[in-house]
């Protein structure tokens, strides 16, 4: 029997929801593999709620802290889920890893490549399990329309790919939550680093390593942030519209465009080209295949994506649907907590370790480089840290 890991929750703001969505999923369907012990939250009302929802399924309150330094001290968990803002990822891990906690961290891993290098680091120093959380890859509707483009190959080789977002629907800057989201001190870029993290994971997983990136992003939203957290007031300086191709050494290109600012009809999709037939993304183009996808053959044949997502089902074994959708879970945010807890007590490597979460981090970083170059760049050369004046000053701030 797999032992009980005892889980920390250390950041309780608006997406440690869904991970607790995730948890009590998993223990209505019988898991106990993990248990809650602690939630911490420089806001200890929102500490407390978040332990509060807990404790109405899982039977036990978990201990509430405000400081990450206390928990680590209080020994009450070996392993912790961080759901912090992006600027604190980094500081969080290094002390959580420091203290001998298993780590999980939000996507994405680090607020710069070097960040997250140094999370990494700690962790392999410690011998700890280091996970990055991303949810997408993870649902049945992304699985199995990845088995279908990359493994059963339905619309044959994939040449290039069009994504598009295009809806100008400007922040809430006074909204508490999104305050942090407008400085790229704060948060690292804007949606190319936020759902960007998503997109970048997916398609390296759908098509390979990345090879060449080329972008050209436009900051013109520039109101004042008033009271963001740690530089105050501040004007924002993120991306609100960018357009970039990426180009991957298997041979596909993908066209990605963006933007909340700019006006017109709102148009968002996002479809992937093959030599024979096209794959159409039927939720958030910038999660790839959450909302499932509609394959058009060469012949005409549409394959739906429930057709999709059954002929996944029936081609895995027993093993493979127990590891894959454990407990019978299809919740992105469940089975990353599970394989989280599972590869604490078996000794396995995560699905998704810190250097996958790295080479996500890279390609949006890539994005960044070449519009702070003004030139095509390579990914290898962003991942390896030998192009990075778009991160330096972030760095430097963070003195990372």
């Amino acid at each position: 029997m797999v032992a009980t890991v005892k889980l920390a929750v250390v950041g309780c703001g608006g997406i440690s929801g869904a991970h607790v969505k995730g948890y009590r999923d998993l223990f209505e369907r019988g898991c106990r593999e993990f248990k809650v012990t602690a939630c911490c939250d420089v806001n200890v009302e929102s500490a407390t709620l978040r332990a509060q929802e807990i404790a109405a399924f899982q039977g036990s309150a978990p201990q509430v802290f405000t400081d990450v330094d206390e928990l680590v001290q209080a020994k009450v968990a070996q392993a912790a889920d961080v759901c912090v803002p992006h600027c604190f990822h980094h500081t969080i891990a290094l002390t959580l890893l420091g203290g001998g906690m298993h780590t999980m961290v939000e996507k994405p891993l680090g607020i710069t490549v070097q960040a997250s290098k140094k999370i990494i680091e700690a962790a392999q120093r410690q011998g700890l399990v280091l996970a990055t959380g991303e949810n997408i890859r993870r649902y049945l509707t992304a699985r199995s329309c990845t088995w279908a483009v990359r493994d059963k190959r339905i619309i044959g080789n994939v040449l290039l790919a069009t994504v598009q977002s295009i809806n100008r629907q400007p922040f809430d800057y006074g909204h508490p939550a999104l305050k942090w989201r407008g400085l790229k001190l704060l948060t690292g870029g804007g949606m190319i680093m936020d759902s960007g993290a998503h997109f970048g994971d997916m398609v390296q997983v759908l098509f390979g390593e990345p090879d060449q990136v080329y972008c050209v992003l436009h900051a013109c939203d520039d109101r004042l942030i008033e009271g963001a957290p740690v530089v105050g007031s501040a004007p924002a300086d993120v991306e609100d519209t960018w357009h970039a191709v990426i180009r991957f050494k298997s041979g596909v290109t993908i066209s990605w465009t963006y933007s909340r600012f700019l006006y017109g009809d709102p148009l968002t999709f996002a479809t992937y080209y093959g030599n024979q037939g096209t794959m159409k993304d039927l939720g958030f183009a910038f999660h790839p295949f959450q909302g499932g996808g509609q394959g058009v053959l060469a012949d005409g044949t549409q394959v739906s994506s429930e057709q999709i997502q059954a002929d996944y089902m029936a081609h895995l074994t027993a093993d493979e649907k127990e590891r894959l959708f454990p407990y019978g879970s299809t919740d992105g945010f469940a089975i990353e907590a599970w394989d989280f807890a599972n590869a604490i007590a078996t000794g396995r490597r995560p699905e998704m370790d810190g250097d996958d979460g790295l080479r996500a981090k890279a390609l949006c970083e890539s994005c960044y480089e070449s519009a702070t170059a003004g030139k095509l760049v390579r990914f290898e050369d962003v991942l390896q840290g030998r192009v990075d004046a778009y991160q330096k000053p972030i760095n430097d701030f963070w003195r990372i």
